[in-house]
């Protein structure tokens, strides 16, 4: 009994003009991709540098523990040691009053309720070498962000309004360090 098989083919287009095809795409892929590093573009959080080059950095946190922790997260994923004790800290990293504000940003002129907010965190904070005077005096760390506001989805906007904090503390604790690092040099 003879055999009739026909050939498989795997697509229409012959072998060389698919190699052709993936080149391309991969060479616009790349070119993509090196546009976007020359303009500047980072994803976000890739771009900060919280390397501090001091010895022993003692954080005292005060009424402020969500940022304290946020300055510690970023500072030992930096490889910076934190000093254990206050007698072996080269500089005292001192944060206190840590607040998160919620007010109306605007107003829908038809029905009078609101269609955004605007989340501020503020947090007090100074610098000092142990024994001596402060370097930064007590200063306000201040960060901000909107967003809208929907009553029909009031579950989702509360988790909305969760992640932007966790996003105002990351902030507030990389402007922390930008300013420690600024100040010791």
């Amino acid at each position: 009994m003879p055999c009739n098989f026909s050939p498989i083919t795997l697509s229409s287009k012959p072998i060389k003009s698919t190699m052709i095809d993936t080149i391309k795409q991969l060479s616009l892929t790349l070119l993509l991709a090196l546009a976007l590093s020359a303009c500047g573009f980072h994803l976000r959080g890739s771009q900060q540098s919280t390397e501090v080059d001091i010895a022993g950095l003692f954080l005292r946190s005060t009424a402020a523990d969500r940022v304290g922790a946020a300055v510690k997260s970023q500072l030992e994923n930096a490889g910076t040691a934190l000093s254990p004790s206050l007698a072996k800290a080269e500089y005292i990293l001192s944060l206190s009053r840590e607040a998160i504000r919620r007010s109306v940003l605007s107003v829908s002129a038809n029905t009078g309720k609101v269609d955004e907010y605007q989340l501020e965190l503020s947090v007090n904070m100074s610098i000092a070498k142990p024994g001596q005077d402060e370097l930064v005096a007590a200063e306000t760390i201040r960060v901000a962000r909107g967003y809208a506001f929907d009553e029909d989805a009031i579950l989702g906007k509360a988790a909305e309004e969760k992640l932007l904090e966790d996003e105002l503390l990351r902030q507030a604790a990389a402007q922390i360090i930008r300013r420690l690092r600024a100040a010791i040099r």
